[in-house]
């Protein structure tokens, strides 16, 4: 992931800050599919990225 992509997501979530990651956020990445990453000095780091099942997203 880039800055650039990070920063055009319209579906990222503020979760806080971290002194050795950054700013830490949640994104949806696709239909069902998140990633935590964090943003320190312009870099993006995908810290954890999990799908949800199709049954809990439409429910």
């Amino acid at each position: 992931m880039t800055y650039e992509s990070f920063r055009c997501n319209s579906s990222k979530e503020y979760l806080g800050y971290c002194e050795q990651k950054g700013f830490v956020y949640s994104i949806r990445i696709d239909a069902g599919k998140y990633a935590v990453v964090s943003l320190r000095n312009a870099r993006i780091t995908v810290l954890i990225s999990y799908a949800v099942p199709s049954s809990l997203v439409n429910a």
